[in-house]
């Protein structure tokens, strides 16, 4: 008498479960192609770090010299063939590092991409003004060949370039070489700061034509790691910036994630915010323009990973936490996100969309992007595989996402 009742039960089950899966598919945007030969015309292939503006495009780009092969031993048949560098140079691995350069592209999406810079460069930072005008690059260049001397560091050069005509001309600022550049964070084409190993903080009110040291929070260096860099970095609207890093102990606070703040006409950093037990990878703030802000910070839970101990594989659950740009903020723990995702990156919008990456530690395999989005400030999310992604951005000004596998440039908008 009861089965008749069980199956519709099960069929109603069953009918409510298609249904969520239909919502969860329906909302997630979908990809769009915009283009199937983005980058194709320069060489090495790479996107770079691109930005999109309607059909324009500009890009930071860093890669090693094109190398042309030539095949060999084809009368041993398949197997016996290979291909070899047709230059000698190509052959030296350390040859080829050194020949690696930074370059800035700019073209279209229908009519290809021109170098209009390119320095030799292993690393490099960029800043771009809102009208891509005014543009900062730094170099930051290691002699691969030079001799290895035991307990001393190779040393990299750094050079600091700005253009005020979108690329066409280039100017040399001055900087001390010796002094790393990992960021570049600009509040005006004329207000900034450089951030680099140490870590250490510099700051311009004239267009980086000089700059003033700013002394970092403390335990901010390790004098054991010459070349340690933040944890996370953020300009907020108002040009305050934000450092995260991670102590053991400082004060009361144990093994916690810091972030100081450094409004930009103070010279001091003050303690914004701590975060226990929480190492931060992310550090974003929402961009709106008059009265208060929000700061988001994305963070794996427990300590840095332990690389002398071959059982810690770094696997942390990821949780993002947010607070307000008041003067003594309460932070607000957001979302943990599920276990088997390794959290590397995050990204906030508009009108309360949030984008979280991560890849599946636990896949076989190569690993997989995903994208975790919000689009109501976190209260709820869903997650998409994006498979296999050689690059990519987020448009916050119009929510928009961009993805490239291979020469295919894809977008989607939340």
């Amino acid at each position: 008498m009861t089965r008749p009742r069980r199956w519709k039960l099960i069929i109603g089950a069953l009918i409510a479960l298609a249904a969520t899966v239909y919502g969860y598919q329906s909302m997630t945007p979908s990809w769009e192609t915009v283009t199937t030969t983005y980058g194709k015309s320069d060489k090495p292939y790479g996107g770079g770090a691109f930005r999109i503006r309607d059909n324009d495009v500009i890009s930071l780009k860093i890669a090693g010299a094109e190398i042309h092969y030539r095949v060999v031993g084809l009368d041993k048949g398949y197997n016996g063939a290979q291909a070899v560098p047709e230059e000698a140079w190509a052959n030296d691995v350390h040859e080829r590092l050194n020949r690696t350069t930074v370059s800035l592209l700019r073209g279209t999406l229908d009519g290809g991409l021109t170098r209009v810079f390119e320095q030799r460069g292993q690393t490099g930072a960029w800043w771009y003004s809102e009208d891509w005008r005014t543009l900062y690059v730094s170099t930051g260049w290691l002699d691969y060949k030079a001799p290895v001397r035991k307990d001393v560091l190779k040393p990299q050069i750094t050079k600091l370039w700005r253009s005020q005509d979108g690329g066409k001309t280039w100017a040399q600022l001055n900087w001390p070489e010796l002094q790393d550049i990992d960021r570049l964070l600009f509040v005006d084409p004329m207000r900034g700061y450089a951030i680099g190993w140490g870590p250490h903080v510099w700051r311009t009110t004239d267009g980086g034509q000089s700059w003033q040291e700013i002394k970092v929070p403390p335990q901010a260096r390790n004098a054991q790691q010459p070349r340690k860099k933040f944890e996370a970095v953020d300009l907020g609207p108002d040009g305050t910036l934000r450092v995260a890093y991670y102590v053991g102990q400082l004060g009361e606070h144990d093994a916690s994630s810091v972030v100081y703040r450094l409004a930009r006409d103070q010279q001091d950093f003050e303690l914004d915010v701590v975060l226990p037990q929480q190492v931060v990878v992310g550090l974003q703030s929402s961009q709106e323009t008059t009265g208060r802000y929000s700061i988001y910070a994305l963070s794996r839970l427990g300590a840095p990973r332990n690389r002398a101990d071959r059982e810690d594989k770094g696997h942390r659950p990821g949780v993002l936490s947010s607070w307000v740009s008041y003067p003594q903020p309460r932070v607000e723990q957001l979302h943990t996100f599920d276990d088997r995702l390794s959290v590397d990156g995050l990204d906030v919008g508009k009108r309360g969309v949030l984008l979280v990456y991560a890849t599946d530690r636990r896949r076989a395999g190569a690993s997989h992007d995903y994208t975790l989005s919000s689009t109501d400030f976190g209260k709820s999310w869903r997650e998409t595989n994006d498979k296999v992604i050689q690059g990519g951005y987020f448009d916050s000004e119009t929510n928009t996402q961009y993805g490239l596998y291979a020469y295919t440039l894809k977008k989607r908008s939340f």
